[in-house]
Parts: C-alpha cells; structure tokens; sequence
C-alpha cells in the first residue's frame, strides 16, 4: 500500500485547534506521520495525494454500540411496547440465514463508512458482524452475545458460546477483536452471567453488556415484577429480586472487573456511575435509540461528574434508524443542556467535545489505542466532512459548524489505516450492485418474518 496524503480546507485533530489549509500523511503500514499546515506536510514520491477541497478533515467516528447483523431490519419494528418490540427482533432473526445476516453486516459496515465511521463497538449472535469488519478493512470489537434466561441451561450455552468464540478466531487481526457480550438482564441468568464473566476473564476478552436500559428491567433487576418478570416466569424461569441496581447487580457478579462497555444505563444513577467508574468500566450512550424505544434519556451529566468513560452508538438500525453519529452528538449535547453547571458536569458541550464523544470517547469506551485523534504515531482513521452544503457554507467557526451542522450525508470520505473505504459515494473494491440485491433479499425475508410474527395467532404461539 502506498503513503496517503490528504489535504482540505481545514484539519480538525480532535485535540487542539483547527488547522487552516492543513494536511495529513500516512504511511503505508497505516500510522500518521505528519499533521499540520498543507505547506508542512511532506509530499513523498509515489504517494496518493488527495486534494479534498472545502472540507473538514477530522478523526473517523467511532461507533461504541452497534448490531450490524441487524441492518437488514430497518424501520421494520416500530411503535411496540419493548418486551413485544424484543420479541419481534427475536422471531424475525430466527427466521435469518446465515446469508441474511452476511447481507446485513456487510451492508451496515458500508453505511458506516458513509457516515465517516471506521470502528464499532459490534454485538451479535449470528458471527456475521465480525466476518463483515474484518473482510472490508473496518475497525472494531465484535461481541458474541450470550443469551439465556433459564439458569439451568447456563453450561450448555456458554459451551456453545465456547464453539462460536472459536469460530471467530478465523476474524481476529490487529484491527478487529473479538469480546463477550452477556446480552441483558432479561435474557442472562445469575448462574450465566457468572460463567460468562469468568469465561472472559480466563481468555482476556473485551467485554460489552445491555445494562440499565429501560424502566422495565430496573423493575426486574430490582423487584422481580413488570412486564420481563411476568414473561419469564410464564416460561418457568424462577425470578427473584438481584439487587438495588442492574449495575450493583454486574459488581456482585465480577463482571465490572473486567472493566466493561456499559451500554444505555438510561435508569442508571449517579451512584451506578462512580460505581463503574472505580472498575474502569465506560457507558455507551445511545440518545436516538434511547428515545426511539420510549426509555427516556440517559444522564450524561450524571456520568460526566462521576468521570466515567462515555462513547456515543447508534445502536442497531432496527432501533435508532440510521448509522449517524453526528445526530447522536448533537442528542447528547441536547440532552445535557439545562442540567446544571459545567461545574457539575452538566450546562453545555462544546463542539469540540461533542465531536470527541463521536471519535476518541468511543474508542476510549472500546480500550483502543491510537484511535480518535489525528497525531504522528495514531492509526490513519480519517473522515471528511465536504462544506459546500447550505447548513455548513460560510460558518464562522468549523467546529461549530460540523458538530451542529453536520450529518451522515455529508461525509466525502473515509479512510482505515491510511486506506480509503469510501469516496463521494464509491466504495472502492466492493460491488455495491451485488451488496446491494443481497440486503435487499436479506430485508425481505426479514419483513415476511415479521408480517408473520404479528399476527395474533403467531403471537400467542411466540408466547
């Protein structure tokens, strides 16, 4: 691969000011050599020099929370109340192939790569989310979701999460690892949790987890009643009360010692945080997801001055709508205002960090080095957001104007050490005729499922 030099208008290094006319070079094992003024730079001979024009040139995004395999399922579940809404994703994913979910996956790190984001934080089940990252060059950790609300089936799952985590030692490279994601609460025993735990601790995984989420699992975790705890015990499950919080739940059981991904904690409160805080443990916030399921909007003032780690996700498409992490900046910095002093955590964020919260808090979230900001010696993740769009033209301050203005739509390119992954609506290398027709074969198995899962006979069969 050679060097890649790109140059714009403007370099935002995500630490720092911006950069007037600035450029950036990476060489060919993938690492920043130079970032500065254009004139700089060096320009070595045989390197790839893109002249990227009225653009801001910025760290690429960092998804913290994704399910890729689920891409196919696009605004095919909406309006439910969550338990129904979880049980639909549940009949329609039973009724995916493994082509299915290839499709999805694939399809979902090529969004990505079109909203400016090289790295996710990627759960699944199916395997297909960590195939599809490693074989289009993206960046991330694909979590293998364990799933098993009956305690007396916890040893033959977590033997057939076993099997599954050695299947996708075939995906592992320097640029892709794989973790343990112990689903919910609603869908892990005690007895699973534990096993899940120790089977990440005894093989060094990175690990991610549903936690806190909505307020039917607070009434679960801490009453044994609602909505999950009905269904469960309808099915035979014993359910009994596990603590005055999921999270306190997570600390009896020896999972924040291996410093989690928290994800939602939209019921989680200020105590819950400085408790993930002391292990290490960081929070991917997901504010379109969270206010599209009904839950209500996660405390980030909270988790600002507890200090806990914070990354911004999408979550999956099924959930949020679509793969954009500048949406998700400006929900978060919505959500926050009004909460306080900045002294308190709360009051307003910058745009600069609203901007990192999309870049180097999610790869904080994720334990990944070298990602997130633009220096000699980090990886050549890079995006590019083109300026020339009515909301981003003419603005008196760049920073502003991307992290208010920007979206998704308005990313030029992407790059993953130093290799560009999308350019003004091309995907080099990949056949997006063919990527196309096979999401859309996924999608309408996925939509057949669902028609029918929802009718009233197939629903009281589900049950």
């Amino acid at each position: 691969m050679k060097a890649l030099r790109l140059s714009a208008r403007w370099v935002l290094p995500g630490e720092g000011e911006p950069i007037a006319d600035g450029a950036v070079l990476v060489l060919p094992e993938g690492r920043i050599a130079a970032v500065g003024a254009d004139a700089a730079v060096p320009r070595p001979a045989g390197c790839d020099a893109v002249a990227l024009g009225d653009a801001a040139l910025m760290p690429a995004l960092v998804n913290a929370h994704s399910h890729l395999e689920l891409t196919g399922l696009r605004g095919l579940v909406r309006d439910l109340p969550f338990l129904d809404w979880l049980r639909t994703i549940r009949a329609i994913k039973d009724a995916l192939d493994a082509e299915a979910f290839r499709a999805s996956a694939r399809w979902g790190v090529l969004e990505g790569f079109a909203a400016g984001i090289a790295t996710h934080g990627d759960s699944g089940t199916s395997g297909q989310g960590a195939a599809a990252l490693a074989a289009l060059g993206a960046r991330g950790v694909a979590y293998q979701e364990v799933i098993g609300p009956d305690p007396s089936r916890a040893g033959a799952v977590l033997a057939a999460v076993e099997r599954a985590l050695d299947a996708l030692g075939a995906c592992r490279s320097e640029r892709v690892s794989v973790g343990i994601s112990p689903h919910a609460p609603y869908t892990v025993s005690d007895r699973l949790l534990e096993g899940a735990a120790a089977l990440a601790a005894a093989r060094g995984l990175k690990v991610a987890m549903h936690v806190a989420e909505s307020p039917e699992e607070r009434a679960l975790v801490t009453g044994a009643r609602g909505p999950f705890a009905d269904y469960l015990r309808s099915r035979g499950i014993p359910v009994e009360p596990r603590g005055a919080s999921t999270v306190a739940w997570l600390e009896r059981a020896g999972l924040l010692d291996l410093r989690p991904v928290l994800v939602h904690c939209v019921t989680a409160d200020q105590g819950d945080f400085e408790r993930a805080r002391r292990h290490g443990a960081a929070v991917a916030h997901c504010p379109s997801s969270n206010a599209a399921l009904g839950h209500g909007r996660a405390d980030l003032a909270a988790m600002r001055r507890a200090g806990v780690t914070v990354g911004l996700g999408t979550d999956s498409v099924a959930a949020g709508g679509r793969l954009d992490l500048f949406a998700e900046a400006r929900l978060a910095a919505l959500g926050l205002a009004g909460t306080g002093s900045a002294a308190e955590g709360g009051g307003r964020l910058s745009p600069r960090e609203m901007l990192r919260l999309a870049s180097a808090g999610g790869a904080a979230a994720l334990g990944l080095a070298g990602v997130g900001a633009l220096a000699p010696g980090a990886w050549g993740d890079l995006a590019a957001v083109g300026l020339d769009s009515p909301a981003l033209s003419a603005a008196a301050d760049v920073e502003t104007a991307v992290a208010w203005g920007a979206t998704a739509s308005d990313v030029v390119l992407t790059a993953v050490a130093g290799r560009v992954v999308y350019r003004r609506g091309a995907w080099p290398g990949v056949d997006l005729a063919a990527e196309r027709t096979a999401l859309e074969r996924a999608a309408g198995v996925a939509a057949a499922a669902r028609a029918r899962y929802l009718r009233p006979e197939d629903m009281a069969r589900q049950a």
